[in-house]
């Protein structure tokens, strides 16, 4: 097969994280596969992505009224190019990572037959965006999913949920995976309390990280490292003394960091957004590296299995209060302990879920075929 991957609007902060790195280790699985395989960004960043075509847009422009507009036509012009580069391309299949519709986006669906990756509840999502962009997303959500020719999903209560299957698709649940061997278990640590680590990106409230603050200050003898947000993120006056804000942090930064913990935190607010399941790339890159988990949602992966290194709590909004001397208690346990590695690999190796995806492809485009 000859693939088109297509992501939009994705700045470097995005492509320099766990996304950017689930978008290389798809290629190269692909690739690996004996495919050809061009990445397409449409971003406001030169993000130097290998073996990528980058269509640039305006970020921001001071003046309001007309830097919305310049930035606009920047970003619809950045993205006709993309597109006929697209089309010179001639791919038998177009990989589209869902984002939010601009013009002309809909012209992608003849060319190829386009498959989305869907890896979130986006409705939901874009109701903390503001009402112009919920609205631009109500809208063209409408044209980019009736045209699909197919979807993948993160999770079954993606695929299931009532504003993605009314649209009637060939659909496939693959959760978030890892490449494994870019990462080792790290040493046990030798603390003395616990330490724990939590990663993330500001501006996203179903993170939960106002939540970790409150555990730090009721469990002043746990530290906590906030890697992604820096102090003035946090927007705090007083942050407590148990808490160190790292801002963000490149991956061979931030090992440092996570060789000095015992535990990890991942999403603790899912629920902000209305969701229930998810698969994020944060808490397996954790867990491949060694750490135990503290989640608040149900996982696609790790739910349901009755692992000791997975400290489990009810998707709601007092979750941290009501169970913090659980996590607590978990904490403490999990010194000086690190997760076996062959217990968690068949469940997050990306190369497994990948080998379902090109399956998937393959089937779409042998129904083109008919």
């Amino acid at each position: 097969m000859r693939i088109a991957y297509i992501t939009l609007h994705l700045d470097a902060s995005i492509l320099n994280g766990g996304v950017g790195k689930k978008i290389q280790t798809q290629i190269n699985h692909w690739q690996s596969a004996g495919h050809q395989v061009h990445l397409f960004l449409h971003s406001p960043d030169n993000n130097g992505f290998p073996d990528s075509t980058s269509f640039h847009f305006v970020k921001k422009i001071s003046f309001p009224l007309i830097g919305s507009i310049t930035k606009e036509l920047s970003r619809i012009q950045a993205l006709a190019n993309l597109i006929q580069a697209v089309r010179e391309y001639k791919p038998d299949l177009i990989y589209l990572r869902y984002g939010l519709f601009c013009f002309p986006l809909q012209k992608i669906f003849a060319i190829a037959p386009v498959v989305v990756e869907l890896n979130t509840l986006d409705q939901q999502e874009y109701q903390y965006r503001g009402a112009m962009y919920y609205w631009i997303n109500r809208i063209g959500r409408q044209i980019i999913l009736s045209r699909a020719a197919g979807f993948t999903s993160t999770s079954e209560e993606i695929a299931q949920h009532p504003t993605n299957i009314r649209f009637d698709k060939s659909t496939i649940v693959i959760s978030n995976g890892i490449e494994l061997s870019n990462f080792e278990v790290l040493p046990p640590t030798h603390n003395m309390v616990p330490r724990m680590v939590f990663i993330g990106t500001p501006g996203y409230p179903w993170h939960g990280v106002d939540k970790i603050i409150e555990f730090a200050i009721l469990k002043p003898d746990i530290h906590i490292d906030i890697i992604g947000y820096s102090r003035n993120d946090l927007k705090m006056e007083e942050i407590p003394k148990n808490v160190a804000c790292h801002g963000f942090l490149q991956s061979n930064e931030y090992k440092k960091i996570f060789t000095t913990c015992d535990a990890a935190i991942g999403t603790l607010a899912l629920h902000r957004k209305d969701m229930e399941e998810a698969s994020p790339l944060k808490v397996r890159e954790y867990l491949i590296h060694g750490l135990p988990v503290i989640i608040g949602y149900r996982d696609s992966d790790l739910s349901n299995r009755q692992y000791d290194f997975v400290c489990q709590i009810p998707n709601t909004e007092n979750n941290i209060l009501e169970y913090s001397e659980h996590v607590y208690t978990f904490a403490y346990h999990m010194m000086g302990k690190r997760v076996d590695r062959n217990l968690i690999a068949p469940l997050i190796d990306q190369s497994l879920k990948e080998k379902k995806r090109l399956e998937f492809f393959a089937q779409i485009i042998g129904k083109r075929d008919q």
